[in-house]
C-alpha cells in the first residue's frame, strides 16, 4: 500500500514539476537493480540532499529539503527550499528510476500557519534540474 502511494504521488508529479510528462521525469536502465537503486542514492546525496528514507526492498528513496543558493534566493524573491522523491522499479527493458522534485517557497504570512508554499517551476527549470540529477546517476553507473 506505502508503494502504490508513493507511486501515484510520483507519477501525478507535485506543483513543481506537474507540467512536465513522467517520460521527462524518469529513465530506464539496462542494468541490475542493485547498481542504479545505489547510484541514485549516492547521487541525490551528492548533489547536497539528504537522504531520510532509502527502502531498497520498496524502491524508495527520500530526501529532507535543501536550501537552494543565495542566487537561486534572490531571482525567486526569498528563501527556497527543495527535496526529491524517487520510484526504482524492476521494468520489463531494465531499471526504471522516476523522480519528482518539491520545491517551496518561504511563506511571507506566517498568520496562515504555513512557513512555506509550493512554488512551481517553469518546465525549462524543472528539465534542468532532472538532467542533472539523471547525470549524476549515469555518471556514477558509466564511469
Amino acid at each position: 500500500m506505502k508503494r502504490f502511494l508513493l507511486l501515484a504521488l510520483l507519477v501525478a508529479g507535485c506543483a513543481t514539476t506537474q507540467s512536465l510528462p513522467s517520460e521527462d521525469r524518469s529513465r530506464t536502465y539496462s542494468l541490475d537493480y542493485d547498481p542504479v537503486f545505489d547510484a541514485t542514492v549516492q547521487a541525490l546525496a551528492e548533489e547536497g540532499f539528504a537522504i531520510i528514507d532509502a527502502e531498497k526492498d520498496e524502491g524508495i528513496i527520500n530526501t529532507d529539503y535543501r536550501a537552494e543558493g543565495a542566487l537561486f534566493a534572490f531571482l525567486s524573491g526569498g528563501p527556497t527550499r527543495m527535496k526529491v522523491s524517487a520510484l526504482i522499479t524492476q521494468a520489463d527493458n531494465g531499471v526504471h528510476v522516476l523522480l519528482n522534485f518539491d520545491l517551496q517557497d518561504a511563506n511571507p504570512s506566517v498568520e496562515s500557519g504555513n512557513l512555506y508554499n509550493a512554488r512551481t517551476m517553469s518546465p525549462r527549470r524543472a528539465r534542468r534540474y532532472y538532467r542533472e540529477i539523471f547525470g549524476e546517476i549515469e555518471e556514477l553507473l558509466f564511469n
